[in-house]
Order: structure tokens, then C-alpha cells, then sequence
């Protein structure tokens, strides 16, 4: 019995077990989906109760457990398959019953929905955790690839000293490509931050041209050890910032070029005290600006002994045992690469087989010319320039920058000189109604270009210069690459004493033969593209072929300044685009009639030559002339019955008019002048000269200059007979104020304020004015900047009080016991010459002192009689004088010697 027994149970109770199951998943297929939901919502229960604890601490710096991320996910797959389950059961429900699923349908569905339902019960039993999270495992240095930096240890320990600093959070570093920047950060991760034991991690991330945001927080989370499948950009910040917030961090971010957005990178700003930092590097100044940098740091091109060191090293030993001649040529060719390390390591590789002097030559004759020639230039060093020149945000913006490469090679390039170019050939528009603001527009263009590294500034803040291989990246771009050389034609500043032969300028576009030794061009070019031809600082040329413009009709930009032609040759008629002629410092004493014919002509300018006559008709010819330029030459303006020449109603005629610089050479001409409001409106210098019926002029107040609101600088030379430059800056208001209260009450247009007159005055030259004082009468000329007075032999003080002031003087007595009354006829006057005074005595009355609150410069030339110093000068920085001349002047006391002393500069 027990035999058959166990039989029983052996074979028969598994199948009864088994048919039992089978009937049950086919009649109970509810009740099975209904306790997976049960289960499952148990295990969600528990799944929540986990990922709760899981953010709890990463919100403290830690990172879930591996195995707390696959139950995790488990879960996740289950709760998927679960709803598959129910979702089928469901729409099995919703089916009529003629199209009711069959037995075996169902049974599949309840097994699964079983098989489900264990799992789900498994998987709670796993979710009890002893620990769900781990500290995060961070590589806390990486070093990276570096070389030897040559002439940067002094840059390296500012980089230092600022990091260490406690109120620098971010520190930007920036400067031109290949300039070192890369290296210097290298340098700084390997060097520094290795070595800084309080620094729990340091990040480097090679940012680039093509920034992803993405790939930034994938760099940084990867290097934390943080992992976030399936994370929104947004988490991954939220992540991050808790993170990098616990700890002390550097982060170095290479190469910059669009400001990044911390707080959606989810990297926190470094506060005050904080020994957090972030150290980034890029081409473009204003991206530190952008990206609030508290220091800023600029790379400048090595200085000539460590720029020659690089260079050799990269030539090899072989060049110091080379011939004289040899290293004297391998010094010019290393100059020419203007201090940048990347142009001295690729030339300098590229001379490495060089030994022979005729190669060399060569080579300095390509860099001068085509440097896109030698060997590693166009690919290692041209290349990574155009990126800038490619990101810059404008055409007008490349183009004004490709214009700078027409300059000779370290010229210092007057800003308003590059400006009036661009104008001329249409760079610039004017949409401004103001020529200063037209100017204005340009300036802000130099100033985007010296901010993205692509210029740099020049003698002063007024100038601009390129640096060499700026300006080689220029005439790469210009010349299409090589393969046009010819296209922008630029030999400037090279020494040629003839131009290039007539068949080079065929297809050229642009040409510049600037600062060359040329003396006469007499070949007629056929140059059908040629928009800008530029032949100024040719000091020798005295000669143009006639017909030599004959075959330019695109020419906008003409530049003859600075040579020596006597005529313009016949033909310059032909230029119907001409937008810009300049013939400054020429030798021309007559303007040909067909010069009327340029109606297109915006800027004439014709200073500074020995212009005697101008026919009739030309000048109101040019209708669309903006700017004319005419100091220091012609004058013989006709008003009325007084002159010879063109008659002042040509320049009326001008109503395009925007800048003027004039020559005046009578008083009528200059009445004329000072009642014509386009004119006066316009005019920007003013030169007064050899007006011998002129006794008396009036500085600032007077008719004289009320129209004359844009004027700067008024210069009078050689007026015989002036007597008196008077200063009265008295107002109409202050007059006006004087009338009874009752009268300004019915009239309150009578208190406005006025408009100061001669607001823009900054510059007055009083030059050989034999009988001239200047009358002091009250008030001020507010804005003057700078007075230079030149050969004025009957001036005995700088300024004589009128008996008005010198009454108020007497009655006023002393202010207190030895200090006398004080004025400041020229509140911002930053420079005062005083040049060939023989009678000079003083700067002021003995019973009054000279303030100049605002004066840095002062200098005395040929000033035999002037003994002694008497004005307040608080700001003075230099008083320029010979050691003769100073070491014969009184003083009052040594204490005030003393004062003075470090303020001598020597003149030779």
C-alpha cells in the first residue's frame, strides 16, 4: 500500500496540481490580473521609498549604489510589462462575445500575469538595502599635455597670485590665436594645481569654436563619477551644482568664444573667500566681460630676447655656429613674426635645413610678401588667425579689417584715417546724420576688432596697429587664398623706387604702394576692378602721366597725400566713382576744372598744400561732398568786394556738408563764416591767418562763434595787428538774471538753459601774433584741452586781467594772509607750450595766480625772460623745458623747488 502510495504521489499529484493550475489560469484570469496590481503597487510602494532615500543623498555629494541602480531599473521594466498585462485584459473586456479570445489565449495571459506577479514579490524582498549610496569617486587631477613655455614665468605666478586670491572668484586670459594661451593653462594644471592639496578636484575642458553644453556636463560628470541615464539637461545641472558646491574645485576652460551660462551648466560661481575657482582663456576680451571675470589677464606676443630664444631652439644649434650674415638674417626673419609663438615655431621649423644666406633671404623676401608661401604657415598659422576673422558678426567688420593690411607692416595707423578710407569705399554707411557720429560708428568698429584680438592698439589710444601675422592672415584671405596675388596689389612700406609694371595692376582690386621711395608713374594701367588706390608717403613722386586714371571707373578711394606732384594730370575727370581724393601735403597751387566733374566725390581733402586758386564752379560742383579739408591752405575766400577767388557761396551751396576745415583770411570772409549756419555748423577747424584789419577777437562768448557748435580747434597765425584774445565766458543768462523778478516771471523762456557756445573747443594755437595779450574778463573756455602759443615776441604774461577784473582784485585784497585771488580761465586744460617768447614774463599778475586743475603737460621753449613759476597745478605730470633754462629759475622758497623737481623732463 505504501508502494502504490508513493506512486500516487509521485505521478499523479503534480499532474492533479498541474490540471488544477491550468483550469484555474483559464476560469481566473481576473482574479490572477488583480493581485498583480495589488503586488505591483506594493513594489511601487517600495520603489519610492528608495529613490526618496537615493536623492536624499546626492543632494549631499553621493552617488546611488550599482546595485541600487539595477533594482531600479527592474522595477522600472517590470511596471512596464505589468501595465502591457493589464491594458490587454482590458480591451479583452470590451470585445462582444462572439469575438471573446479562446482558452488558450487566456491561459497565456494569466501565466504571464502569475509569472509577473513572483517577480514583483521577488524583487520587494531584494529592495531591503543596507546602503543606497556611495561617496562619489573622482579623479581629482588629469595632467595634461605640455612643452617648455618660453618668457611666460611671470605671467605663470600673476595666474598663480590671482587664483590664490580670496576676491577672485573667475580669471580670463586673452590675447591673439597662437599666442601661448593653451600652453600657459597647460602649464598651470600640470604645474600648480598637481600641488594644491586643498583643491579636492580640477576639471580641464578644451571648450572650442562649436560649444555643447552637453558635452560640457558629460565632461564634468564624468571626471565626479556621477552617471544620469535618462536625465533632462536641467537635472544634470541640479546634480552637478550640488556636487561641485560640497567641494573645492578649479575648472579651465580652453578657448572661449561665446560667453557660457554657468547656472545652466549647473556650475556654481565661486564666491568670495572661496578657494573654488574658474580659470578660462579665449580670443575675445569682451567674453570675460560677459562672463563676469573679476581679473582679466592679457597674453601679449614675447618681447624680442625670449622670441629669439623660441626661434632658435626651433632652428636648431646649427644657427649660432652658422656665418654672421646667416644669424643677422635669421634675427630679421624672427622679428618678422612680431613676438607670436606659434610664427615663431613654424618659421622656424621651416628654416631648420635652411643654411645657406640665399635661402634665408628668400624667405624674409616671401614673409614680406606672400607668407602663405613658406612651408607650415598657411596650416598651422594662418588658419587658426582666420577662425577669428571667421567669427567675427559682420562683413563690414572683415572687411574694415582686411583694410588695415594695406598699411605697411607695425605702421601705427591713425584711426580717422582708416575710418575715412572705409567711408569712401562704403564700409561704413551713413545712416547718421552727424559726421562725428558716422566717425563714431567706425571707432566702435576698430574698438570690436582690437576686442576679438584682431588689432592692437597703436602710439596711442588714437591709433591702431596690426600685428604681422594679422596682417599676413589679411592678404591671405584678400588674395583668395594665394591663388590671386595680384587682386589686393599691397607693396607698402618695402623700399620700391619703381611701381610694379602696369600689366600686375590688371585684375587688381585693391592697391597700396604706401611709404615707398616711387618717383614717377608713367605707364596707364588698365585696371577695370580697381577700387582703392592708396600712393601716399611717396615723398619723391613729382609725377603722373597724363590719362593715368584714364581706365579706373570703379576707383572710390584715391590717397596723393604726402608726395610731391605740382598738378593733378589731365583725365582725373574719368573717376565717376570717386568717393575720396586726398591730396594732402602735395605741392599742387591749382585745382584743374575738370575736378567738378566728381560728382560722386564725399571727401576732398586738400590741407596743408600751397593752393592758390580753384576755378570757379568746382567746389559747388561737388554736391554730394560731405568732408573738405582746407587748412593750412587755401584761403582767398570772396565776400563781396573782398577777395580774389571762389566766392563764399560755393561752400553755402554744399548741403551735404557735414565737416569742414577752413582757412580764413579776412574779416569779412570770416563774418560770412560765422553767419552761415551750414557752413559755421560744419566747420570743425578753424585757421585765421594774415588778417592784418583784425584787432580784436573773443573767446568763448561772442556772435562770432554762435553757429559754430562742432568747432575744436581755433588756430590764429600772423594777424599783425591783433591786440587782444579776450576771454569772457560770461552767458546771456547771467545777464538775464539781472532783470526783476517780476519780468522772468512773465517770461520763462528767458531762464531756460542755453546751450554752452564753443562746446567741442579743445585745441587753441595762437602763432605769431606780434601785439597780441590775452584779456582775462571772467568766466571760462570750458572745454579747452590744450593752448599752444608759438613766436607771440610781444606777450609778457600768459594772462593780463581786463580793469574790470583787475578792480574786483584790488577791492576783494587777500583772501587770506598771503594768498592772493585765484581763476581758472580753462578749467580742463591738459597741455600748455609756450614756444619762442622772447618777452615772456610771467604766467599771471603778481596779484593773482593761475589755477589749472586739470593740467598734466607743460612745456617752455625760448622763454628767456620767465624766471619764476607761479600757478596751481595740481595734477601736473611734466614740465618739459632744457636743464639750461630750469636751472636758472627763482623760487620762493626750496620747499616749493622741491615740489617741482621730479616734475623736469629734459629737452635735447
Amino acid at each position: 500500500m505504501e508502494f502504490v502510495a508513493s506512486i500516487v504521489d509521485t505521478v499523479f499529484r503534480p499532474l492533479k496540481d498541474y490540471f488544477a493550475r491550468t483550469y484555474g489560469y483559464v476560469m481566473s484570469c481576473g482574479e490572477y490580473i488583480d493581485e498583480l496590481g495589488h503586488r505591483m503597487n506594493e513594489l511601487k510602494s517600495k520603489r519610492d521609498d528608495v529613490k526618496r532615500m537615493v536623492d536624499a543623498a546626492e543632494r549631499q555629494g553621493m552617488e546611488a549604489t550599482s546595485q541600487v541602480k539595477w533594482w531600479l531599473e527592474c522595477v522600472a521594466a517590470l511596471e512596464d510589462a505589468a501595465v502591457r498585462i493589464d491594458e490587454e485584459y482590458r480591451a479583452r473586456l470590451q470585445l462582444p462575445p462572439d469575438q471573446a479570445p479562446g482558452v488558450k489565449a487566456t491561459y497565456h495571459l494569466s501565466k504571464k500575469a502569475d509569472e509577473t506577479l513572483a517577480e514583483a514579490a521577488s524583487l520587494k524582498e531584494k529592495g531591503d538595502f543596507h546602503k543606497v549610496a556611495d561617496e562619489l569617486v573622482q579623479v581629482r587631477f588629469e595632467e595634461m599635455p605640455s612643452a617648455p613655455i618660453v618668457g611666460r614665468d611671470a605671467l605663470l605666478l600673476e595666474l598663480h597670485a590671482f587664483v590664490r586670491d580670496g576676491d577672485v572668484g573667475i580669471v580670463g586670459i586673452y590675447g591673439m590665436a597662437g599666442v601661448g594661451k593653451t600652453a600657459l593653462l597647460n602649464k598651470f594644471n600640470n604645474e600648480f594645481l598637481v600641488n594644491s592639496c586643498d583643491i579636492n578636484v580640477a576639471i580641464y575642458i578644451e571648450v572650442g569654436k562649436e560649444v555643447n553644453l552637453d558635452d560640457i556636463q558629460r565632461i564634468i560628470g564624468d571626471r565626479l563619477g556621477v552617471s544620469w541615464e535618462n536625465k533632462t539637461p536641467r537635472e544634470r545641472a541640479g546634480v552637478l551644482y550640488r556636487v561641485l558646491s560640497k567641494m573645492n574645485f578649479v575648472l579651465l576652460l580652453d578657448d572661449v568664444w561665446e560667453p557660457l551660462n554657468f547656472r545652466m551648466l549647473g556650475i556654481p560661481v565661486p564666491k568670495q573667500n572661496s578657494k573654488s575657482k574658474i580659470v578660462l582663456t579665449t580670443r575675445i576680451e569682451d567674453v570675460c566681460d560677459r562672463m563676469d571675470v573679476r581679473r582679466k589677464l592679457k597674453m601679449e606676443c614675447l618681447p624680442w630676447e625670449p622670441a629669439w630664444e623660441l626661434f632658435r631652439e626651433k632652428v636648431g644649434e646649427h644657427l649660432m655656429s652658422s656665418s654672421p650674415e646667416i644669424r643677422h638674417l635669421a634675427q630679421a626673419l624672427a622679428m618678422k613674426c612680431g613676438g607670436l609663438p606659434l610664427a615663431l615655431i613654424t618659421v622656424g621649423r621651416a628654416m631648420a635645413s635652411k643654411r645657406t644666406a640665399k635661402e634665408w633671404k628668400h624667405a624674409i623676401t616671401v614673409v614680406k610678401i606672400a607668407p602663405w608661401q613658406l612651408l607650415g604657415m598657411e596650416l598651422d598659422v594662418l588658419e587658426p588667425l582666420k577662425k577669428s576673422y571667421d567669427n567675427l558678426p559682420s562683413d563690414k567688420l572683415r572687411l574694415c579689417l582686411l583694410y588695415c593690411s594695406l598699411f605697411p607692416e607695425e605702421f601705427s595707423i591713425s584711426k580717422d584715417w582708416i575710418i575715412g578710407y572705409c567711408i569712401g569705399e562704403g564700409f561704413i554707411d551713413d545712416l547718421y546724420t552727424e559726421m562725428d557720429e558716422i566717425y563714431n560708428k567706425g571707432h566702435d568698429l576698430l574698438g570690436d576688432l582690437k576686442i576679438a584680438s584682431l588689432l592692437e592698439k597703436g602710439e596711442d589710444e588714437d591709433h591702431i596697429k596690426m600685428h604681422p601675422m594679422a596682417r599676413a592672415m589679411a592678404l591671405w584671405i584678400a588674395s583668395e587664398f594665394g591663388t590671386k596675388e595680384t587682386k589686393w596689389l599691397v607693396r607698402a612700406g618695402v623700399r620700391l623706387k619703381e611701381a610694379p609694371g602696369a600689366e600686375k595692376w590688371n585684375d587688381a582690386e585693391r592697391i597700396s604702394f604706401m611709404r615707398n621711395n616711387i618717383l614717377e608713374l608713367y605707364e596707364r594701367p588698365n585696371c577695370p576692378l580697381l577700387k582703392t588706390l592708396i600712393l601716399q608717403g611717396n615723398p619723391g613722386l613729382d609725377k603722373i602721366c597724363d590719362g593715368f586714371f584714364q581706365f579706373m571707373p570703379s576707383l572710390r578711394v584715391l590717397d596723393l597725400s604726402y608726395t610731391s606732384i605740382s598738378e593733378l594730370p589731365s583725365g582725373i575727370g574719368s573717376l565717376v566713382e570717386l568717393q575720396y581724393l586726398d591730396l594732402y601735403n602735395t605741392n599742387i597751387r591749382s585745382l584743374p576744372r575738370e575736378l567738378g566733374s566728381l560728382v560722386t566725390l564725399r571727401f576732398l581733402l586738400l590741407s596743408n598744400m600751397p593752393l592758390e586758386m580753384i576755378p570757379g564752379g568746382v567746389i559747388c560742383s561737388l554736391t554730394m561732398l560731405q568732408v573738405l579739408y582746407m587748412d593750412l591752405s587755401y584761403g582767398d575766400w570772396k565776400v563781396g568786394a573782398s577777395g580774389n577767388g571762389v566766392d563764399f557761396q560755393e561752400l553755402e551751396s554744399l548741403r551735404r556738408l557735414k565737416a569742414l576745415d577752413i582757412t580764413i583770411q579776412s574779416p569779412e570772409a570770416l563774418e560770412r563764416l560765422s553767419r552761415s549756419h551750414r557752413v559755421a555748423g560744419s566747420t570743425r577747424n578753424l585757421l585765421i591767418k594774415t588778417c592784418s584789419s583784425l584787432t580784436k577777437i573773443q573767446l568763448p562768448s561772442g556772435n562770432l562763434w554762435k553757429n559754430m557748435t562742432g568747432l575744436k580747434r581755433v588756430w590764429i597765425a600772423s594777424c599783425s595787428n591783433l591786440a587782444e584774445v579776450i576771454i569772457d565766458g560770461s552767458k546771456e543768462t547771467d545777464r538775464i538774471n539781472a532783470l526783476p523778478q517780476a519780468i522772468l516771471q512773465g517770461r520763462a523762456d528767458l531762464v531756460d538753459d542755453e546751450q554752452p557756445i564753443l562746446p567741442s573747443l579743445h585745441n587753441v594755437i595762437l602763432q605769431g601774433l606780434q601785439k597780441v595779450k590775452i584779456i582775462y574778463k571772467g568766466g571760462c573756455v570750458q572745454n579747452l584741452a590744450s593752448l599752444f602759443i608759438w613766436y607771440c615776441h610781444g606777450l609778457e604774461e600768459l594772462i593780463t586781467l581786463s580793469d574790470e577784473e583787475q578792480e574786483v582784485t584790488a577791492s576783494s585784497g587777500e583772501q587770506t594772509a598771503g594768498t592772493f585771488r585765484v581763476i581758472t580761465p580753462f578749467p580742463n586744460l591738459k597741455e600748455l607750450y609756450l614756444h619762442g617768447l622772447a618777452k615772456f614774463r610771467r604766467l599771471s599778475s603778481s596779484t593773482c595766480t593761475l589755477r589749472f586743475p586739470s593740467l598734466e603737460s607743460l612745456k617752455i621753449v625760448e622763454c628767456p625772460n620767465l624766471k619764476k613759476l607761479k600757478l596751481s597745478a595740481g595734477g601736473l605730470n611734466v614740465i618739459q623745458c632744457t636743464r639750461e633754462w630750469w636751472d636758472g629759475l627763482e623760487w620762493d622758497d626750496e620747499e616749493v623747488k622741491a615740489s617741482y623737481e621730479p616734475l623736469f623732463c629734459p629737452m635735447r
